[in-house]
């Protein structure tokens, strides 16, 4: 999710945050690190480009997610396990959203991981399945369980 500071414009990604210092989310939301103002980020809505199945071009294939369901896990793999992980384009996270749009639990990917997360899925009838990459935006695909 992208946080916006309405004192001076900073964009916080924390899709991107630096996992090697172990600072939590809210705690680096607490003060902006540029204007070092105090409680002034909001959350931003990032737009979702959807894929369908039917026609997809060069972009959309790399971002598509194939899902498969063993027992009770659902195993997320983006491009069959092929997009690049380079540190200026990588999938930078994998989200699982009910059926609401409600999101129910997000995965970060760092470089030296293949893009494949697992989620515990407690049989939803639909889900969607949101992508983030550095370097296309973020991508959705809507699942319904037959």
């Amino acid at each position: 999710m992208k946080y916006l500071c309405t004192n001076c414009n900073y964009i916080y990604d924390s899709a991107f945050w630096d996992r090697e210092e172990e600072i939590e989310v809210w705690e680096v939301l607490d003060q902006c690190p540029v204007c070092e103002e105090f409680d002034t980020f909001h959350g931003i809505d990032e737009e979702v480009n959807y894929i369908e199945d039917d026609i997809m071009d060069s972009v959309e294939l790399e971002h598509f997610p194939e899902v498969s369901i063993e027992w009770d896990k659902l195993i997320v793999v983006v491009w069959w396990e092929v997009h690049p992980m380079w540190e200026d384009h990588r999938i930078a996270s994998v989200s699982l959203y009910d059926e609401y749009g409600d999101l129910i639990e997000e995965k970060y990917l760092e470089m030296e991981n293949e893009a494949k997360v697992e989620f515990d899925f407690d049989d939803l009838d639909e889900y969607e399945i949101r992508v983030k990459c550095s370097l296309h935006w973020v991508w959705g695909k809507k699942f319904v369980n037959e």
